[in-house]
């Protein structure tokens, strides 16, 4: 098994040992007996919107009128013909793929127990969308295109790996939280664009909603083995510093980056 092999076998390992959410609200949660209105549809199209594994809770009401509250982590965002917003999602009550219209989404919270409001702004925020269309949030200020700028350059720059090490041990902490701001503001920087504190806090949101899936994964690690030597040794280096930021190194992870970061780069982590 060579080491591009190995790392994507790592890495997708994580995001399978996240298993299912904690939830301050837990006990509000329900699912209908069925709901086969909520099924992915078919056949899946290939064309999405990225969402990178957003995780939260929302309030739903399916097709036929059945009302829950569930966890889900999206993965994309589609759009059916009459123009409406699709979430693709696992849905952590079904264990399985689910497609949740943004119109049937009544209210959303995060896993802390925050409700995000109003939901238009949490859409717009979170996945770049407006929706209902008739939502008023002004014309596309500079801020909003300097989020966007921002969080693509998070993307870019593999942010979705470092969530899945945060992640593998089913907790993200608040210092993993602020390793993984701390390397997307020098991703940031890199590309000439300076955080200001809201901006910081903004960020550190997104990132505690991350939970990435084996797709978005897969997408990561693809953009990662077409960079240079030295972006995939500082990735890796931000990924060292995640895995040791609850204060305790963990020697697996730490000896498995350093021997992936010596096979694709040459260069040593410890």
């Amino acid at each position: 098994m060579n080491a591009i092999t190995s790392l994507r076998t790592f890495f997708i390992g994580c995001a399978e040992a996240f298993g299912t959410p904690s939830y301050a609200l837990a006990g509000r949660i329900s699912v209908p007996v069925d709901d086969p209105h909520d099924t992915l549809p078919s056949p899946h199209p290939a064309e999405h919107d990225r969402a990178d594994g957003q995780s939260f809770a929302i309030d739903y009401v399916d097709h036929a009128g059945h009302p829950s509250h569930r966890r889900i982590s999206v993965w994309a965002v589609e759009r059916n013909p009459e123009g409406v917003p699709i979430l693709v999602a696992r849905c952590h009550e079904r264990q399985a793929a689910r497609a949740f219209r943004v119109d049937r989404i009544t209210a959303v919270t995060d896993f802390d127990g925050t409700r995000r409001e109003p939901l238009a702004r949490f859409f717009f925020e979170t996945f770049g969308f407006l929706w209902p269309k008739e939502a008023r949030l002004g014309a596309m200020r500079e801020e909003d295109a300097r989020w966007d700028r921002i969080r693509e350059v998070a993307r870019r720059s593999g942010i979705g790996l470092l969530a899945a090490l945060a992640r593998a041990d089913h907790l993200i902490r608040a210092a993993e939280v602020d390793e993984m701001r701390l390397y997307c503001e020098a991703a940031c920087a890199a590309k000439g664009i300076d955080l200001t504190g809201a901006e910081s806090e903004r960020l550190a949101a997104w990132l505690s909603r991350l939970r990435p899936t084996a797709e978005t994964i897969e997408a990561d690690l693809e953009a990662l083995f077409q960079s240079d030597p030295e972006t995939i040794a500082t990735l890796l280096r931000a990924g060292l510093k995640v895995v040791s930021a609850d204060g305790a190194l963990h020697g697996r992870e730490a000896e498995m980056l350093d021997g992936f970061c010596h096979a694709l780069t040459g260069h040593r982590l410890l």
